[in-house]
């Protein structure tokens, strides 16, 4: 059992474990899915809602600029995830939306996860997990103006 420098910082410790979760997640992906999809098409995937998303939208959340946003969608729109279409409530505006091969994709996203939550399980117990769980959700309103 590793143990963690007092020192090293909680934002130093939340990218590493952001980073090895997304790294095990691309890798049951990638082998599931399309090999050419990286970590960063995901974003496309973690913030679009339901009934779609704006690109703004979608870069916005993701911290990320409109362009680059708009880039991960063309190739997520090439590989058949998602689509453009027009946004009901503007029909200036288009809505990002997922395709049923997106909503197939996702299905296989949320198995892996659980498949790699599973595996955390095994390493902090339940009660670990929940407590992870429990805490990483109070840090939002922790951190609020």
């Amino acid at each position: 059992m590793s143990t963690v420098d007092p020192h090293t910082t909680l934002l130093k410790l939340l990218g590493q474990a952001t980073h090895a979760f997304e790294r095990e997640l691309n890798r049951e992906l990638r082998a599931a899915l399309r090999d050419d999809l990286r970590p960063a098409h995901y974003a496309v995937f973690r913030y679009l809602a339901p009934e779609g998303s704006r690109i703004s939208e979608l870069a916005q959340e993701a911290g990320m600029t409109q362009q680059s946003m708009g880039e991960l969608v063309a190739h997520m729109e090439r590989c058949g995830y998602v689509e453009r279409k027009v946004d009901p409530s503007d029909r200036r505006a288009r809505l990002v939306v997922l395709t049923s091969e997106g909503r197939a994709a996702l299905g296989i996203a949320a198995e892996r996860i659980r498949r790699i939550e599973h595996r955390l399980v095994t390493r902090l117990g339940e009660r670990g997990l929940d407590e992870l769980r429990q805490g990483l959700g109070r840090v939002p309103e922790a951190l609020a103006d």
